[in-house]
């Protein structure tokens, strides 16, 4: 569309028309039939294919049909019914709908501990995610993120490649570190440290007799500075007194450490099913666009012929031309109508079809795989 510059009688002026003027003897330009019809057409043409029927009294109706053109070339909103459709591919997904007692069972063995915290349990089961502080050997292949903690801190030799050793804790008190305190020199991170009492004294007095019945020969000295007294009595040593040990009052509990931190035994993978659910997760419903790319098919389609979406994805088929109508199917139902342009979603398997109607330069473009 443009202003009749090909006609030399229209009486254009630099290009557009002019109005005529007396007084300076300018002649009005002249609109030829051919060319306003033309526009005219054009015009009504935008107008019907918006929907419209062209009124002589109205003022509105062109911009009215331009954006109801705009609104029906934009896809309908797809129902999305999975995380993926909305982006989220990193989501833990499941084939059946949690219950509540799942969801429950999960949340309680969910942890904010960091994995190596050790924790004392009153009871003799041990808690899913935690392994006994047993000084037992463990596989680093099946518990990765203890492994990395710990590394061979608490290995004494013979562990095995791959391996690694819990400490002990059973029948041991757990002490501070002493970190440069000063209170208890020399000690690495992890190391054990054997029983000890405290440097004292026990004081001793001794019973003496004046009249010397003490018995025996004993060469100890009067306590108190007594000349007179002749004989010592050694009450002696008598017999052990206490326990095996040096402790205080205590209660015995399970000391165990954080192993991973995941809702189930990463330790106890399924490596089969562990597979048939990344072929799932890879076969799942994906959103128009995802890993599909718009194409040119305008050479390898004919008009009026009837295709079948073999891609095992949704596709959307995209027709322009310039001049003309255009008529689309989906599924043996039409689903646009348009004077320029029509464009649809062709759901998986579902077959589909572009009529043009005297069409000037058409364009069949599908966004696809």
């Amino acid at each position: 569309m443009d202003y009749p510059k090909s006609v030399p009688s229209v009486g254009l002026l630099n290009g557009k028309f002019v109005d005529e003027n007396p007084v300076t003897g300018q002649v009005g330009s002249l609109i030829s039939s051919d060319w306003g019809n033309a526009v005219t057409d054009e015009l009504l043409n935008v107008i019907r294919a918006g929907g419209e029927e062209p009124a002589e009294a109205e003022h509105d109706q062109l911009l009215a049909a331009i954006k109801a053109i705009v609104r029906d070339s934009i896809p309908p909103e797809k129902i999305r019914t999975t995380l993926a459709e909305y982006g989220i591919t990193d989501a833990y997904t499941k084939s059946v709908t949690y219950t509540k007692a799942e969801i429950e069972a999960l949340l309680k063995n969910m942890s904010a501990l960091p994995v190596g915290a050790m924790v004392p349990f009153p009871k003799g089961t041990v808690p899913a995610g935690f392994l006994e502080v047993d000084g037992s050997v463990q596989s680093a292949a099946t518990y990765p993120d203890l492994a990395a903690y710990l590394g061979t801190t608490f290995n004494t030799g013979g562990e095995g490649a791959g391996n690694f050793r819990l400490p002990e804790s059973r029948g041991e008190f757990l002490r501070g570190w002493d970190h440069g305190r000063g209170v208890d020199v020399g000690r690495a991170l992890g190391s054990y440290q054997a029983h000890a009492v405290g440097s004292h004294q026990h004081p001793m007095n001794y019973w003496a007799w004046r009249d010397g019945t003490g018995t025996g020969t004993h060469n100890y000295a009067k306590p108190w500075g007594d000349t007179g007294i002749t004989g010592v009595k050694d009450p002696g040593t008598g017999a052990n007194a206490g326990d095996s040990e040096t402790r205080p009052r205590n209660l015995a509990v399970m000391w165990c450490i954080k192993a991973w931190n995941a809702p189930v035994n990463q330790g106890n993978i399924d490596i089969s099913g562990l597979a048939a659910n990344v072929s799932a997760l890879e076969a799942r419903p994906r959103g128009l666009g995802d890993g599909q790319a718009w194409q040119n098919v305008t050479a390898s389609r004919v008009s009026g012929t009837v295709y079948t979406n073999t891609t095992g994805r949704p596709i959307q088929v995209q027709a322009s031309i310039t001049t003309g109508a255009v008529t689309a199917t989906c599924g043996g139902v039409a689903v646009a109508t348009s004077a320029y342009h029509a464009s649809f979603v062709v759901p998986v398997g579902a077959t589909y079809s572009v009529t043009f109607g005297s069409p000037v330069n058409p364009v069949w473009s599908e966004l696809r795989a």
